[in-house]
């Protein structure tokens, strides 16, 4: 092979691993903290199919130079440069997405800062630019990206080294799940008490400023059924904080995951760090109290931490590593396609992520609906991952086929959610359980986005409609609390203490100087 030639293909082949630099990171780099909130480590299949994308993708690079210097004159060659560079966009996408790990402005960050048409207006105006330069000066910038493709070459003996490593060094083991608690052979099924958890449901855009042309009658009518609250607050910002403190009833400072079964967590009483799952839950509580429970998660690997639980299933959240399919066939082209959207933004539409979030909405309502109708289980939670993005949703069709909807989405993801709402209480109705069972709505944090959306400050109160058993008629709660308190108000439920929506009332005027808000 002649110089030139051999080093056309080492060119080829540094350029092509570099465009599969996001998904490298994904496999190699990720740390115990990391694997909290997997599923499963990277396996086998995924480690095979970047490395052959990485060979195919360098041997097409290297068939098109040589054509082209076979084609075109020196002075013709010029549009294979021009076309060279072009190509660039897409390891520097992958360097941008690596990049936006330590850096948000990178991702959906921007659009905190920007609107959505400024973001475009900007994207815009950089392709403009880089048009430009490669149109003045292609020969210099073709020469001088294809010397650091040169240089970056034994990045490839690299990536595939390590690659095989752990291929040879794979073991699953540390992601099983806790076993069971046996089911109660006396367990008390009366009263039950459902809690759903829906992930970023924003308190001002459902109830204050709803967007015009959205109808949410489930939600409506479920607000004329239950104690409805004008000043709730949750307990924390964001996920991470939030569901640790709902499930011990303690505000959390901050969290740090530690590895696939263990999150240490600082309270804000001063106390810590100590490892989650040492710590008392709702579920050992209600457990103690002679209930089986339920948990139907999202986010975090609660059946991996939590105890007391008679049955429990979890989803990770979706993300470009973990949308790319679950067979080798499905794999290896969509880790290509990949290269070519992130996880809100596709040039296909949806999002391989969007894709995958409608898939694990589907499987939680229906694990959930089973647990939630289940007489057997006197607390089911359910964490449901809407309206949440990625929004998937398109409310106009009833379909999920919406995408590349990073911030007007989350409208469409709330009439998902009001969709869920009635299709639960059917549920609940038709096996008779709805009637019986003392159902929560609520939210882990509101919706982050919400200035980008509405232009308005960021309102942080959150949904939290209580429906007791058998109540039929609406109440109206206006005082501050923090909805930490849910987890001592449901024990209380369980127990008998509280039956009405007058009980709850007075209960919480009690004890929301424990916990007034953020």
């Amino acid at each position: 092979m002649r110089p030139r030639t051999r080093r056309d293909l080492f060119i080829a082949l540094s350029l092509a691993n570099l465009c599969y630099l996001r998904i490298w990171s994904e496999l190699l780099t990720y740390t115990r903290p990391d694997e909290y909130l997997m599923k499963l480590p990277p396996g086998p299949m995924q480690y095979v199919a970047v490395m052959l994308n990485v060979l195919l993708l360098g041997g097409i690079l290297f068939g098109a130079v040589n054509w082209g210097r076979r084609r075109f004159s020196k002075s013709g060659f010029r549009w294979v440069e021009a076309a060279f560079l072009l190509f660039w966009i897409v390891p520097l996408n992958a360097i941008r997405a690596v990049l936006s790990n330590h850096f948000d402005l990178l991702r959906s960050g921007l659009f905190g800062i920007l609107d959505p048409r400024a973001v475009e207006l900007l994207a815009g105006a950089s392709t403009l630019a880089a048009l430009f330069l490669i149109a003045k000066f292609s020969p210099r910038l073709a020469h001088v990206a294809a010397s650091v493709l040169a240089l970056l070459f034994p990045f490839c003996a690299v990536t595939f080294g390590q690659a095989v490593w752990k291929i040879a060094q794979y073991n699953p083991s540390g992601f099983a799940a806790n076993p069971p608690v046996p089911p109660l052979p006396d367990a008390r099924t009366s009263p039950r008490f459902l809690w759903v958890i829906a992930d970023e449901w924003d308190y001002r855009l459902t109830f204050v400023d709803r967007p015009a042309g959205l109808a949410l009658p489930e939600i409506d009518r479920l607000r004329r059924d239950s104690l409805f609250t004008e000043q709730a607050y949750p307990p924390g910002p964001e996920t991470p904080i939030s569901l640790p403190g709902y499930f011990t009833g303690r505000l959390v400072k901050s969290v740090r995951y530690v590895g696939p079964s263990d999150l240490q967590i600082r309270f804000r009483d001063g106390t810590g760090p100590v490892s989650w799952r040492d710590q008392p839950s709702i579920f050992t509580s209600a457990h103690a109290l002679g209930f089986n429970t339920a948990l139907v998660d999202w986010f975090h690997p609660g059946c991996r931490v939590l105890s007391g639980l008679t049955y429990c299933d979890w989803w990770e959240m979706a993300r470009q590593f973990n949308s790319m399919g679950s067979s080798f066939g499905e794999v290896l082209p969509n880790q290509t396609r990949s290269l070519f959207e992130t996880t809100l933004i596709s040039l296909f539409g949806q999002s391989l992520a969007g894709h995958q979030q409608t898939g694990v909405y589907h499987e939680i309502l229906r694990e959930g609906l089973a647990a939630a109708n289940n007489p057997e289980f006197g607390l089911t939670v359910i964490h449901l991952p809407v309206p949440h993005a990625p929004h998937a949703y398109d409310r106009r069709t009833g379909t999920f086929t919406l995408g590349n909807a990073p911030i007007r989405g989350y409208v469409d993801s709330l009439a998902l959610l009001d969709r869920t709402v009635g299709e639960m209480r059917r549920s609940l109705e038709a096996s008779g359980e709805w009637g019986r069972t003392t159902v929560l709505f609520t939210s882990d944090h509101h919706y982050r986005e919400e200035t980008a959306l509405a232009g308005e400050p960021d309102d942080l109160r959150i949904p939290f409609l209580l429906k007791m058993a058998g109540q039929h008629e609406g109440a109206d709660y206006r005082e501050r609390f923090n909805t930490v308190l849910t987890h001592d108000l449901i024990l209380e439920v369980l127990e008998g203490h509280l039956a009405t929506a007058a009980d709850v009332s007075h209960w919480l005027d009690t004890n929301r100087v424990r916990a007034p808000g953020l």
